[in-house]
Formats: structure tokens, sequence, C-alpha cells
């Protein structure tokens, strides 16, 4: 593959991280809770108040990342640790995307809804510009390509289920730690259940971005193509 070639899939895949972290910001602000994804991370800020939204994110991203060792075993490719600085980056993003944004979402009901569709579809198009580079991905949604691709599982439904499972984790330890159920409310929901197959919506229409006639083939980056 041509210099040129890697240097746009890497442009993309950096496009993607900070679309994800817009569309993070985006459903957190909306004020009906988190986005699937976050949920765990967004709890943990209750139960230890203080400590920004980015930073538990940062430290979930790091276990996921854990996960794909794990699976990938001698699989896993050295390269793939740039998962790392790029989830920094990641988490500081939705840090600021927290505070440049905070003020400017309106207080109606209505207009919370949609700040919240905003956010899901900002956040399904990053995970797509994320997976169709085929060079890095950000922890958590590689930790359901590596789960999508190894067991043989489709990418969209695969993340639906992942979404569903860290809404669950999130529910019971905000129970069991605060004794109800805090910053998990029905936008939470709807962005479990959408946002797995908006980025499947948009794999398959932004595949063309990494599709040229001089690339016959994939960088071998541990984890194939979704």
């Amino acid at each position: 593959m041509s210099h040129s070639g890697l240097l746009r899939r890497y442009l993309i895949f950096l496009a993607g991280v900070l679309c994800s972290a817009l569309g993070i910001s985006l459903i957190t602000l909306a004020g009906m809770g988190t986005s699937a994804v976050s949920s765990l991370a967004y709890v943990l800020t209750y139960v230890f108040p203080g400590i920004s939204l980015g930073t538990f994110t940062f430290v979930v991203n790091c276990v996921m990342l854990g996960g794909q060792i794990l699976i990938l075993r001698k699989k896993f490719r050295p390269i793939q640790l740039l998962q790392v600085p790029f989830t920094f980056l990641f988490s500081c993003c939705i840090d600021l995307w927290m505070g440049l944004l905070g003020d400017l979402v309106p207080q109606s009901y209505a207009s919370h809804w949609v700040v919240l569709l905003m956010g899901c579809t900002c956040l399904g198009l990053g995970v797509a510009l994320e997976v169709i580079p085929n060079v890095l991905i950000l922890p958590c949604e590689g930790f359901v390509r590596v789960c999508s691709q190894e067991f043989h599982w489709d990418f969209g439904k695969t993340k639906t289920g992942f979404d569903l499972t860290m809404v669950a984790a999130a529910t019971l330890l905000s129970l069991l730690d605060l004794g109800a159920v805090y910053g998990l409310r029905e936008g939470t929901v709807v962005c479990a259940l959408t946002v797995g197959y908006i980025s499947r919506f948009f794999c398959k229409r932004l595949a063309f971005l990494v599709k040229k006639p001089e690339e016959n083939h994939l960088p071998d980056t541990g984890v194939s193509a979704a």
C-alpha cells in the first residue's frame, strides 16, 4: 500500500474518533442518559464524583483492549497497542466537547430528543469511520469487531449485544453502589438499540473511501476488516 493510501486510512480513522467523541457528548448532554458504550463510565462518575467522563472512558477502553488481547492471544499484533494513545485523545475530546457544547443544548424535552438522535447518528458514523479503514479501532469497538470475527457474528448485531451488556453492567453497578439507577434513561436504551445498526448502515455506504484500484489488500493490523 502506498504511503498516501495508508495516510488516508489513518485520517479517516481520526475523523471517526472525533465524530464518536462528539456523538457521546451530544447523547450525554441531551440529559436522557448517556450512550450505551459510555454507560458504565458515566455511572462511575456518580460513584466517584469529581472524576470526568473522559477519564473513566479511558479506563473502560483499556479494559476492553485487555479483552482483545485475551481473545486473540498470539494473533494480537503489537501495532494495535496504538489504540491506547488514540483512546487518550478520544477521552480528552469527550471532555472537550462536553465543555464546549454544554451551554448550547436547548432545555425543552423535544429538543433533547433532537440532540439525542443527532448524537446517535454521530456515534454510529464515528464507529463506521473507525472500522472501515482497517488500521486501528478504539478498544470498545475493537472488542466488538474481534468477537464478531473470531466467533463469526454479524458486526451490527454484535455491537448491539455489547451495548446492551454495558447498559446492564452500569445498571447493576448503580443499584449496588448508589441504591438507585443513575445516568441511565430512555436515551440510553435508544442508543443501545440503534447505534449498531446505524454503524452498519454507514459501513456499507462508506466502504468506497478505502477501496482504491491500487490497494489490492489491507494492512496486517491484527484484525480483519469488518
